[in-house]
């Protein structure tokens, strides 16, 4: 069973699915199964964990281009970003309600995804990482507020 894993996953998944529903358990590709199933828990934690990022990522690039940029004065400029936050914090609300106990490990998960949307703000602002504070300066709360945008230092 253990080689249909390695060949075919697909056909491997629905195997597992069926045993399950006949109650077969003895027949279960156990450690691939467990594996799985782990699996599934660590693709919701990166995908919250993807989302913050890309909320932070839009909340850098707004902050530097609003220092940089004499184009903060137009309404189109400041509703793109405010859009592009927005859809950011849906994501990481929805995820958030989906699994809700991943609230729990918001404290671990932001620092994570601030320090990875800082390196790559740096990348495509063509700056350094120092550019940006070292430690993420929002709140959750305060990022997670509608309408919400850093102020331009």
């Amino acid at each position: 069973m253990s080689d249909l894993y390695d060949t075919d996953f697909y056909s491997w998944s629905f195997q597992q699915a069926e045993l399950i529903r006949q109650g077969r358990f003895s027949e279960l590709d156990l450690d691939n199964l467990i594996e799985e199933v782990e699996d599934m828990g660590k693709a919701r934690y990166r995908s919250v964990k993807s989302c913050l990022k890309g909320l932070f990522l839009h909340a850098l690039k707004w902050q530097m281009q609003s220092k940089k940029d004499d184009m903060h004065d137009m309404k189109e400029w400041h509703t793109s970003w405010l859009i592009s936050i927005g859809k950011q914090r849906d994501a990481v609300q929805e995820e958030l309600e989906e699994n809700p106990s991943l609230n729990n490990k918001l404290d671990e998960i932001l620092p994570k995804a601030y320090q990875s949307a800082r390196n790559q703000a740096a990348r495509e602002m063509i700056c350094k990482p120092s550019d940006f504070p070292s430690e993420c300066p929002w709140t959750y709360e305060e990022v997670m507020t509608e309408g919400w945008l850093p102020d331009a230092e």
